[in-house]
C-alpha cells in the first residue's frame, strides 16, 4: 500500500490481489456454463447437429458406442478448455504476481 490512494491503490494493490480469485471464478463459471449448455441441448433439440443433439440421438437409438464416444467428446472439450484457456491464464497470473516459482 505504501501511501497509494485512489486509482493507484486499485491498480497496484486491489487488482493484483483479486486476480487469482477472479480467474478461479472464471474457471468455475465455465464449468457451470458447459454443463448447463449440455443439459439445455438435451432438453431442446432443434434438429441441428450439435454435441447434445447427437448425444440424445445415440441414446434414443440405443447406440452405446456412439453414446460413449459423444460423452468422451464432451469430457475432452471441457477438460481442454479448462486446461488450455483457464489453466494458462491461472499460471500466468500466479507467476506474474509471484505466487508460484518459475
Amino acid at each position: 500500500m505504501m501511501g497509494a490512494r485512489g486509482l493507484a491503490k486499485f491498480r497496484h494493490v486491489v487488482l493484483p490481489a483479486s486476480l487469482p480469485s477472479f480467474v478461479g471464478g472464471l474457471k468455475q463459471g465455465w464449468a457451470f456454463a458447459w454443463r448447463s449448455l449440455m443439459a439445455g441441448e438435451l432438453l431442446v433439440t432443434l434438429g441441428v447437429f450439435s454435441v447434445g443433439f447427437l448425444l440424445q440421438q445415440y441414446r434414443t437409438i440405443n447406440d452405446t458406442a456412439g453414446l460413449i464416444a459423444m460423452m468422451i467428446v464432451i469430457l475432452t472439450i471441457g477438460i481442454l478448455v479448462d486446461a488450455v484457456v483457464f489453466g494458462t491464464m491461472d499460471r500466468w497470473v500466479r507467476r506474474r504476481y509471484g505466487l508460484i516459482d518459475d
